[in-house]
Parts: C-alpha cells; structure tokens; sequence
C-alpha cells in the first residue's frame, strides 16, 4: 500500500522528469531535492494564489515547487546573510516548529545569530525599547541567581525569581545581547510566525522565510519555496545555506 509520502514523492518525480533540457547535474540535484521532500507543497485547495509562480504544476491535486526556483531563492538568500555576516549585522532566525527548532538552533549558533526557537513575544520588533530592557533585566536575573545573589531573599521570594525566569526563557533566551533592531529576520514557515511577520514588515526590516504554498509571499524580500515541515527538507535547505555562506 502507498503511503501519502511515497505519492507525493511519485508526483514530484513527474513534474521534474517533465522539464525539459535539465544538465545530468541538475537531474541528480533535483533527485536529491525530491528525496528530501522538498518540492511538495500543499493541497490545490490549501494553496495561496500569490505562490503560484512558485509553483511548477498541480498533481493528483498536490503543489509541486519549481525546483529551479527554490534552489536560486536559496542561493539568494545565502548570498544576503553571507552579506550580512560579513558586515557583523543582527539576524534573528525563528522556528518554533518541532521540526525546525534544532535546524534554527545550531545555524544560528555557528553563524552568530540571535535565534527564537519556543514562541515569539509580541511586540520583540515594534516593541524594541521595552522589550529589549526586559532581555537585559532576565540576563542580570540569571547572573544573579549563578552567583548566589538571589540567596538573601525569603524562600518565597527565591521561588518567585525561578518562576520569572523560567517564564522569561520561554520568551528570550536566543536574545541576550541584543542591542538594536535586527538587520534581517529569518523565519521557518511564515503563515506559523505571522505575528513576527507582521511586525518585521511594518517596521520595513527584511525578511527571509522558508514558505509552503499555503505561505502569503507578499513582503518577504527573499522567499524560499519549499515544504517547511518536513524535517528531511528543513535539513537540505539549511545543509545549503551553510554551504553557500562558506566559512
């Protein structure tokens, strides 16, 4: 019996065999690509019009991403982080996804960025002065509690400050250190982490998101086309990035 996976695979095989003049190199690229899930996007009826010139064809009912397309989106957007790593700028990476949050964790880590893997907090952007003084208040809170500075209050007290800063943690641990407003935000699946979305375009700070065809591309300077929850594809995207930023 065929599992829904192994159709989309199937599905996503045709549409690639269907270009035509592909280099053996981009057949094997795009074979690998398929293999991790990559070019399957939603249902017809689950997808957003406005991702449609993402999109290569529709199968048995299933979006099929234009392969070409997402590479060169991909390509792109290493080239914009390479950029910005270059010039020492702030670059938040988001993914509250189970799938995602080892993925954004350990490229966020190697390449310097500030990262948010539990949920976002409202208000982080266009919020940024008050918001950024409680980062500071919960680093201070930690260093306190370390160096045993917290001991001289009641029990009651001491038990308060863990609460407050295991609530905190949820909020802003990723952040510490933040000083100003991100140069760029990278979020895993914008339609998940529309607030933080929402708030990157208002304030006009440029927006790189990994997006399913369900994903409202409208504002994201640089889109990557691509399933955003599938581990085996987040894997490959972020497997990319690294290598296209180099050392």
């Amino acid at each position: 019996m065929k599992t829904a996976e192994t159709t989309n695979v199937a599905v996503a095989e045709e549409a690639v065999a269907a270009i035509p003049a592909l280099s053996p190199e981009q057949v094997a690229l795009y074979r690998e690509m398929i293999a991790a899930g990559i070019a399957v996007g939603r249902k017809k009826s689950r997808t957003n019009p406005k991702m449609d010139s993402f999109i290569l064809s529709y199968s048995r009912g299933v979006a099929t991403f234009d392969l070409m397309q997402t590479v060169a989106c991909i390509d792109k957007a290493a080239a914009f982080l390479k950029q910005l790593i270059e010039e020492k700028r702030t670059v938040i990476v988001l993914g509250s996804q189970p799938t995602a949050r080892d993925f954004v964790l350990e490229f966020a880590m190697k390449r310097g960025f500030f990262h948010v893997t539990n949920r976002w907090l409202g208000g982080i952007l266009t919020n940024f002065n008050t918001i950024s003084k409680r980062i500071v208040y919960f680093t201070k809170l930690k260093a306190d509690k370390a160096a045993g500075e917290l001991t001289k209050y009641t029990k009651k007290e001491q038990l308060n400050f863990d609460r407050l800063i295991s609530n905190m943690t949820v909020s802003f641990a990723g952040l510490e250190g933040i000083t100003a407003l991100p140069a760029a935000v990278f979020v895993v699946d914008a339609a998940a982490h529309e607030i933080a979305v929402r708030e990157a375009r208002r304030l006009k700070i440029p927006l790189i998101a990994i997006m399913n065809s369900d994903n409202d591309p409208d504002g994201v300077t640089y889109p990557i086309p691509a399933n955003d929850n599938s581990r085996a594809s987040l894997l490959w995207i972020f497997k990319r990035l690294d290598e296209k930023i180099g050392s």
